[in-house]
């Protein structure tokens, strides 16, 4: 049996692609998370690791994505091989869809999708692939030339927090993200918050 672990804050989300993926017969639940630390628990307490990871974009008030350097480093500790990181997420955005690549997941599958294209995107995962619907129209060149916290700012613009959530999500002042947004703006030939949300 392939071991599956899910980290999401949505219970209903879990319990739906838990249920379905034992369904298949295929795969077994390795565990669950809700948090990054409840996420890094279980990586620690799950060994060898799972042989892929289902990963929400967003984690109640933090950012999923933060959990694939602490993964990697994990793995890298223990000489073990990275699981298949699968991002699934109710964001279908190319900024946030490339952002995720980078870090070094290797499939995107949005929460509308039919069970049929999870289940792609899994055995791409097994085969050493990597997996995003055509649809997307990822443009790397754009937002590599990004920071890593300019990234952040840009993702949680994308998740429609204001200027002020920003800063108090990220534990940075208000006056900092100004100045994030005006190097973004730059790097990225855009003018304005509505720019960068639909980039």
């Amino acid at each position: 049996m392939i071991r599956i672990a899910l980290i999401d804050d949505h219970p209903l989300a879990i319990n739906g692609i838990c249920a379905w993926l034992k369904g298949t017969g295929r795969f077994e639940i390795a565990g669950t998370a809700g948090t990054l630390a409840q996420a890094a628990a279980l990586m620690k307490k799950l060994d060898p690791p799972p042989a892929v990871v289902i990963l929400d974009i967003s984690l109640e008030a933090e950012d999923g994505l933060e959990f694939i350097p602490a993964l990697k480093q994990l793995c890298a500790k223990r000489k073990a091989v990275l699981p298949g990181i699968l991002v699934c997420s109710m964001y279908e955005d190319s900024f946030l869809i490339q952002r995720a690549m980078n870090m070094g997941a290797r499939a995107f599958v949005p929460k509308s999708a039919e069970s049929g294209e999870l289940l792609t995107a899994i055995d791409a995962l097994l085969a050493g692939d990597t997996y995003v619907n055509p649809k997307y129209k990822l443009q790397k060149q754009h937002y590599q030339a990004l920071t890593h916290r300019e990234n952040e700012i840009v993702s949680l613009i994308k998740q429609s927090l204001s200027a002020k959530e920003i800063a108090k999500r990220l534990k940075i002042s208000l006056r900092t993200v100004e100045n994030h947004l005006t190097h973004i703006y730059a790097k990225t030939n855009t003018a304005s918050r509505e720019e960068l949300f639909n980039l």
